[in-house]
């Protein structure tokens, strides 16, 4: 097996622990023997778990760059539905990530670093995004700087937090679910509606329905 085979193998198999038992009560040795290699040989792609931990958040990021920042030129509120349901898959495939996230930054100045910088990113590109909303006409913000930066700031807490919200719940994720969680950024943005707020609904449902058929599978 190659170096690069190996290391793929040691982060998928980590992050499929991870998701199933927390960060926490996951060894580099349980990592090693879920892989089948010796507990030298993953030592020698990763020196201890913390960057395992690294490298599943740099494919984090890789997969928001891989397509995330042409969002501006669809400014368009079906799109923008389909932006949360991208969102919502990406945080159950590395569920252990948003599930921890506090403890993991705090825990780790490379880390936090990283994810600032990459936050600080999709800030921009997501105020760009709204930018574009309001010159297309989608919604009405007149250009207003600080209410995009409050809107965006608003809609990204729901984003990063509703799976959870389900799980602490004891709910299930499923379709139904994530419409009620973007039901809640509806909510922040009906007074800027440009169309009929039965339009709105209708389009953002069918939007987020279609990418979730679209993915092939639930988030059960």
């Amino acid at each position: 097996m190659s170096t690069r085979e190996t290391q793929s193998r040691i982060i998928q198999t980590a992050l499929e622990l991870f998701n199933a038992c927390g960060t926490s009560a996951v060894s580099t040795n349980r990592i090693a023997e879920a892989c089948g290699i010796s507990k030298g040989n993953l030592h020698y792609h990763f020196r201890n778990k913390q960057e395992i931990v690294q490298f599943i958040f740099r494919q984090i990021v890789d997969e928001m760059n891989s397509g995330w920042y042409q969002d501006h030129l669809q400014p368009t509120i079906r799109h923008m539905a389909e932006m949360f349901a991208r969102q919502l898959f990406l945080i159950y495939d590395y569920r252990f990530f948003y599930r921890e996230m506090p403890a993991l930054l705090r825990s780790d100045p490379l880390l936090l670093r990283r994810y600032r910088e990459n936050r600080r990113k999709r800030i921009q590109a997501l105020e760009q995004f709204f930018f574009e909303l309001d010159k297309q006409g989608a919604l009405h913000l007149n250009g207003n700087r600080a209410l995009i930066s409050s809107l965006v700031q608003s809609t990204w807490i729901i984003s990063d937090n509703w799976l959870n919200t389900i799980e602490f719940l004891g709910r299930e994720a499923n379709t139904e679910s994530i419409l009620e969680g973007y039901d809640l950024i509806l909510d922040i943005l009906r007074p800027y509606y440009a169309f009929d707020e039965r339009r709105v609904l209708m389009e953002s449902h069918a939007a987020i329905r279609r990418h979730v058929r679209a993915r092939g599978i639930g988030l059960n």
